[in-house]
């Protein structure tokens, strides 16, 4: 009994082993990373620059974007990205269609003075959270086609390996963004908010290569 008991414990482990896991696992963190740019780290941002809570309460409203992610799904699974889909594939182009535009908009974000152009800089935190929504879409397509429907133990080992890196992926930017934040603080560096978004950036690029 011992014995099954064991070589049962050594066959649930080596599902993890199985080379689609790691791929699963960074989709979860590529997946889990714009929440803190939309989440903590612009709240402490606008906080810093002496918003009132209610606005940054209001401002809060734009993860109400996740929750109808759902009436755009068929169009993601319709619409071919010229260039990117050859190349990529349709899952994989999408995504880094929304990592560009992510990406893109951090960079606007680091010329924006919270103060004098809080729509402005609503806004584009709307865009970063419309491009993060649909890529939840495309990032859960893509870990379900990674797995076969007959392949159960699987199918569950990646549903879980996505979640750690969800969670992943948003306590690593907390921690990116809080540090990086502190130590521009710290030199000197006045927008010390803005070059931290363009670090974060950077960091988006990284997890693409």
């Amino acid at each position: 009994v011992l014995e099954l008991k064991k070589q049962s414990l050594s066959e649930t482990f080596s599902i993890y082993f199985d080379r689609r896991m790691p791929k699963i696992l960074l989709l979860g963190a590529i997946s889990g990373f714009p929440w803190v740019l939309i989440g903590s780290s612009l709240s402490l941002w606008l906080k810093e620059e002496g918003l009132s809570r209610s606005t940054i309460g209001w401002a809060g409203l734009i993860f109400g974007v996740y929750a109808f992610n759902y009436l755009w799904a068929p169009l993601i699974d319709k619409l071919r990205i010229p260039v990117l889909t050859k190349k990529l594939g349709h899952r994989r182009g999408w995504i880094v269609l929304m990592q560009i535009t992510i990406l893109v908009s951090l960079v606007v974000w680091s010329f924006i003075n919270p103060t004098e152009n809080l729509a402005l800089l609503i806004t584009v935190g709307l865009i970063i959270a419309i491009a993060s929504a649909t890529q939840d879409i495309t990032v859960d397509a893509l870990r379900i086609e990674q797995i076969g429907e007959n392949e159960g133990k699987s199918m569950a080992a990646g549903a879980a390996m996505a979640v750690v890196g969800w969670w992943s992926g948003y306590k690593l930017g907390g921690v990116v963004a809080l540090f990086t934040a502190e130590y521009f603080e710290n030199i000197g560096i006045i927008n010390y908010w803005q070059k931290t978004f363009l670090v974060l950036g950077i960091i988006i690029i990284l997890m693409n290569i």
